[in-house]
């Protein structure tokens, strides 16, 4: 299996024999934002999709000695879209999916210590079981109080968008919405695509109930040119949760890109993509910068087509449901790396997503 060791192994010896000429920031770097997302946090049982408590503790601190700026969620989207007032540099936003008890009994007494902001992404369904796994309504409106604390909405049931029918999703998103309303007295803002899988059609969708912006489980760095309903996340959990990894997504600048191809995560039948996009035309003369890897392939061969057109040729089909492609090209910081990357979800319903891209 493909492991964060071996990447960042690959990555810091492949940029550090880097000898190109330095360059200047690009337009994307003046507003953008390193969003974050945790699932389950000092539930050590759960290995593939936590983090152990001491670790988040560790994050905490590189943030709080570092020179950034933790905003709210809902401040970065607003902002992303409004060009007179940009984010500062090194924006960081912090989320958790599912708002799971043991999880959040031990993350929010931190972030209250620190006076960090962050956003709850909720599953309808959970919330009304009013078990001890999942936050309920009552705590939500609770937590909500808090200046600190934004509430955003999953489906009703933590699935696979992409494989379920129209009328399924309808049914999971209606009664998510109707909730949240009935709770909160207002509309939900911002909204989680489980597993980070979702088509055009499915964005078009949850475009009409009215959120602003919604996240996946990409990485990236989320910018001004950023699809809003797209927003990339790094995520932190199991073995992509270290202090190594953290330090290096959290000073992570964008990879702008367009006529990205799959045009969105969910593959019809094809398990063996042609992936590809166009680099921003002030990156064309790094190109041969840029390294991509494959999860459970590893680092692969970039094909550079018409100058900043990159596409990626498979030799093989994907072995899991949920596959990542990152991409990422060095800047002139020795600590700073620019970073695209792609989710991509086969139809296939016999496979399984792997141990480190697993998400709830």
């Amino acid at each position: 299996m493909f492991r964060t060791c071996t990447f960042l192994a690959i990555l810091l010896t492949g940029w550090s024999a880097l000898t190109g000429p330095a360059y200047a920031e690009i337009p994307a770097d003046n507003n953008s934002a390193v969003i974050f997302v945790y699932q389950r946090v000092g539930e050590d049982a759960l290995s593939d999709r936590n983090i152990p408590l001491e670790q988040f503790k560790a994050h905490l601190r590189e943030i709080k000695s570092g020179d950034y700026n933790i905003l709210p969620l809902q401040e970065i989207v607003d902002r992303l879209q409004d060009d007179k007032n940009p984010l500062p540099s090194r924006t960081i936003a912090i989320t958790f999916d599912g708002a799971w008890l043991p999880t959040m009994n031990n993350v929010i007494p931190l972030l209250k210590k620190e006076k960090l902001p962050f956003t709850v992404f909720v599953l309808s369904d959970a919330a009304d079981a009013g078990n001890d796994q999942h936050m309920d309504w009552t705590a939500l409106k609770k937590l909500r109080k808090n200046k600190l604390a934004d509430i955003g909405l999953l489906p009703a049931v933590y699935e696979y968008m992409t494989d379920n029918t129209e009328a399924e999703n309808a049914d999971t998103m209606n009664r998510a919405v109707t909730k949240y309303r009935e709770i909160f007295k207002d509309d939900p803002t911002l909204f989680a695509w489980p597993y980070g899988a979702y088509t055009k059609k499915l964005q078009e969708k949850i475009s009409a109930y009215g959120f602003k912006a919604a996240v996946g489980q990409q990485s990236g760095v989320a910018h001004a040119g950023s699809d809003m309903m797209a927003l990339p996340r790094f995520i932190m959990t199991g073995e992509y949760g270290d202090l190594d990894r953290f330090r290096l997504t959290v000073r992570a600048r964008p990879l702008p890109v367009s006529d990205v191809m799959p045009d969105s995560p969910g593959l019809d039948d094809d398990n063996q993509p042609i992936i590809g996009f166009t680099l921003a035309p002030e990156l064309q003369s790094r190109a041969g910068d840029l390294s991509c890897f494959v999860s459970d392939i590893g680092k692969t061969d970039i094909q550079q087509l018409g100058g900043n057109r990159i596409e990626i040729r498979l030799d093989t089909s994907f072995f899991d449901k949920k596959n990542r492609i990152n991409c990422t090209m060095p800047t002139d910081n020795a600590d700073e790396w620019r970073w695209f990357g792609m989710i991509l979800v086969s139809k296939n319903t016999e496979l399984t997503a792997s141990a480190g891209n697993q998400s709830e």
